[in-house]
């Protein structure tokens, strides 16, 4: 006798809709209202095409090097790395181009970022160091290394012209940098949503057992994911020297923060729970246009730090509080 499943089913009224809505679209509703907001308060200054332009310019960096974690983070693995290998390849890179051009100084650059990716994911899958731990000390053999190259002082003589155009140019009045980004981004987006690699590297984080009974190279898999989040970062870091005409020992570390913040914004949105480069841009344009905005309505510095705090906790619970209630 077949067996009917008698438990009362919930009933999807307008409340269950609203908090539905709410909790896949929580981050993008409230980038809404932000827009809304500064615009209603500043209306001749916020959304022109200028600052529009600008807002773009300032988040480049961010979601170039917070879409790099995102293909580690979409397998379930950190990288704590990154924001010290960025300052390593742009000191590198800028100290270099002195010395062999600008194309040879982001060659360098590069091919450091590729060094050390393929490096954090041999030590995290073949030798079965934890990620967390793997990246700590790739951390620190980096700072010593970027220390040791700058002897602790800033870069900033005989730094080529082409070096400099790199993030400070423009192609048909948009920024470099927000061209840059825009590629990059579309290619991880590319390559994680339509390519086989990319749905492996899903199938890894989801569950790496089914994964590897399944016959996917998980080794492999590791290598790119680490691979692309460091050759992002070395890439973010040669840009920020490019941008400032300097290399600090120091300069990319504040990428630590804001990339994790980046990428955890955009798993609460769209995709929920789920990384994506798509959620990702989207939680950089959310910080972007939040700090773009209190600037404009002069809001002190360390008041910034709080509400941009306070508004980052809510954007994320919010999401999970009302997926918990539609359960």
């Amino acid at each position: 006798m077949e067996k009917t499943d008698r438990r009362p089913q919930r009933e999807s009224g307008p409340r269950e809709t609203i908090l539905h809505v709410l909790g896949k679209y929580g981050t993008v509703i409230g980038l809404g209202v932000l827009f809304l907001v500064f615009t209603l308060m500043k209306p001749h200054v916020f959304l022109t095409l200028t600052n529009m332009l600008n807002i773009l310019n300032q988040i480049a960096l961010v979601s170039i090097i917070s879409g790099g974690l995102t293909c580690a983070m979409v397998m379930m693995e950190f990288d704590l790395s990154f924001g010290t290998l960025s300052c390593f390849a742009g000191c590198l890179a800028i100290g270099e181009a002195a010395r062999f051009g600008t194309l040879g100084g982001v060659v360098l650059g590069i091919l450091a970022g590729v060094a050390v990716g393929l490096v954090n994911g041999s030590v995290v899958f073949f030798l079965g160091v934890s990620a967390f731990i793997a990246t700590i000390a790739m951390m620190s053999i980096l700072t010593g290394l970027t220390y040791w190259y700058t002897g602790g002082a800033t870069i900033f003589y005989g730094i080529p012209p082409a070096f400099l155009a790199i993030a400070r140019g423009t192609i048909a009045g948009i920024p470099n940098l927000v061209v840059i980004m825009a590629i990059v981004l579309f290619l991880l987006w590319l390559l994680l949503s339509h390519t086989e690699i990319g749905r492996q590297m899903y199938a890894v984080g989801g569950n790496p057992v089914a994964a590897k009974f399944s016959g996917i190279n998980i080794g492999k898999c590791k290598l790119v994911g680490f691979a692309i989040c460091s050759t992002c970062a070395a890439l973010t870091g040669i840009l920020l020297t490019s941008r400032i005409g300097a290399g600090h020992p120091t300069g990319g570390e504040v990428f630590l923060l804001e990339a994790f913040t980046a990428v955890f914004l955009g798993a609460a949105t769209i995709r929920v729970g789920q990384f994506h480069i798509m959620g990702t841009l989207i939680g950089s344009l959310l910080m972007g246009v939040l700090t773009n905005g209190l600037t404009i309505l002069h809001v002190q510095y360390f008041y910034q730090h709080i509400i941009t705090g306070v508004i980052l906790i809510f954007a994320v619970s919010a999401s999970g509080i009302t997926r918990r209630i539609t359960i």
